[in-house]
């Protein structure tokens, strides 16, 4: 199963794309405008590498939430059965 980028990923792929258009255009283009490019290229690979650094460390697994709540659902059950005393049922022999 592919998984599924995203909206940090994403935005970091785009920001990865927008950084080699402009590497291609600073091609054509003379030095003042080739150098302030290839700054812009940069930062925007900067900006993509931190945003994927950031998309990774928190991403959870999705099984960690469903599995809390069943355990603090197991714990309230057994406060509750502590809590009330058992019920006794006597059979009145005729």
């Amino acid at each position: 199963m592919a998984e599924q980028p995203t909206r940090k990923g994403k935005l970091a792929q785009e920001k990865r794309d927008l950084a080699r258009r402009a590497r291609r255009l600073a091609q054509g283009q003379l030095e003042p405008d080739r150098s302030r490019l290839a700054r812009f290229a940069a930062e925007l690979e900067q900006e993509a590498q931190a945003l994927e650094r950031s998309a990774a460390s928190i991403c959870l697994p999705p099984v960690a939430a469903p599995v809390q709540q069943v355990q603090q659902q197991k714990v309230q059950q057994q406060q509750s059965a502590q809590a009330s005393p058992p019920c006794i049922v006597s059979k009145e022999t005729e």
